[in-house]
C-alpha cells in the first residue's frame, strides 16, 4: 500500500534541516554584526590616533620656525660689535710695548767704577736713558781704545757670549751698564804689541752707528795708566752684554 503525504508538507527532515539553517543564520549574522562594530571602532580609533599625529607634526615645525627666527634677530647686532672690539685691540697693539729702542742722542754715556785685577783692569760703561720716555737696551756695545786725538787703537773689544744678558727696560733716568775688562799691554812683548798710551774709549751703542769718545780723564787714577797695542792681532779689550743698574 503506498502512503501518500499532503502536499506542501514537509517532512521531519526536512524541518529539522530547515530549523538547523536558520540557527546557523542567526550567529552568522550575529559574528558579522560584531566583527562590523570591531572594525568600526579601530577605524575611529585609527582615524583618532592619526589626528593626533597630525596636530603633533605640525605642532613641532611652527615651535622649530618660531626658535629659528628668534635666534637669528639676536645675533643681527653682533657682527657690528666686532669691528669695534678688532679696532681697539688692534689700537692696543699698536700701543703695546710702548717703550722703543735706545738711541745714542737719547742716553748719557760714562765711565763708571774700575778696579784692578791680576794682569786687567776692570771698568764699568754706564748708559743712562736721558729722555722723558721709556726705551730699551740689549746685547753689547761696540769699545775700542782711542788716542787722545779720539782716534781707534788696536783691536775692538771681544764678546763674552757666556755672560747673562737680555733687554733692559729703561725709565728715564735709568741706566744699564756694560762690564769692560781692559788686559795690560804689558802682558805682552813690545814687538807683538806695539805699545802706545790709550786716552779713552770709542763706545757704540748697540744698534747704532754713532760714536762717543770717553776721556780716561774723566775716570779713576787707574785708567789714567791704560796702555792700548795698536797691532790689531793683540786682542786687550772684552765686553759683558748690558745689564740692569749701574
Amino acid at each position: 500500500m503506498v502512503t501518500q503525504h499532503p502536499q506542501g508538507t514537509p517532512n521531519s527532515t526536512d524541518t529539522t534541516t530547515s530549523v538547523a539553517g536558520r540557527a546557523r543564520f542567526r550567529r552568522t549574522a550575529a559574528v558579522g554584526a560584531v566583527g562590523a562594530s570591531l572594525i568600526l571602532a579601530m577605524s575611529v580609533l585609527s582615524a583618532c590616533s592619526d589626528g593626533d599625529s597630525s596636530t603633533d607634526a605640525g605642532t613641532t615645525p611652527i615651535e622649530g620656525a618660531g626658535s629659528t627666527s628668534d635666534s637669528a634677530a639676536d645675533p643681527a647686532g653682533t657682527p657690528a660689535d666686532t669691528p669695534a672690539d678688532s679696532g681697539d685691540n688692534a689700537g692696543d697693539t699698536g700701543n703695546s710695548g710702548g717703550e722703543g729702542r735706545c738711541t745714542t742722542d737719547g742716553l748719557d754715556i760714562a765711565l763708571g767704577q774700575s778696579q784692578g785685577a791680576a794682569g786687567s783692569l776692570l771698568v764699568d760703561v754706564n748708559f743712562t736713558n736721558s729722555t722723558s720716555e721709556d726705551c730699551t737696551l740689549s746685547g753689547f756695545p761696540g769699545v775700542t781704545l782711542v788716542d787722545d786725538a779720539g782716534d781707534p787703537l788696536g783691536a775692538p773689544a771681544v764678546r763674552e757670549d757666556n755672560a747673562p744678558g737680555g733687554v733692559v727696560d729703561l725709565r728715564p733716568g735709568d741706566s744699564a751698564t756694560a762690564a769692560l775688562k781692559i788686559s795690560r799691554a804689558e802682558n805682552y812683548d813690545d814687538q807683538t804689541c806695539g805699545p802706545t798710551p790709550a786716552g779713552g774709549l770709542q763706545v757704540i751703542v748697540p744698534e747704532e752707528t754713532d760714536t762717543t769718545v770717553l776721556s780716561f780723564a774723566d775716570g779713576s787714577g787707574d785708567l789714567a795708566q791704560v796702555t792700548a797695542c795698536t797691532d790689531d792681532s793683540v786682542e786687550l779689550l772684552s765686553v759683558q752684554p748690558l745689564t740692569a743698574g749701574a
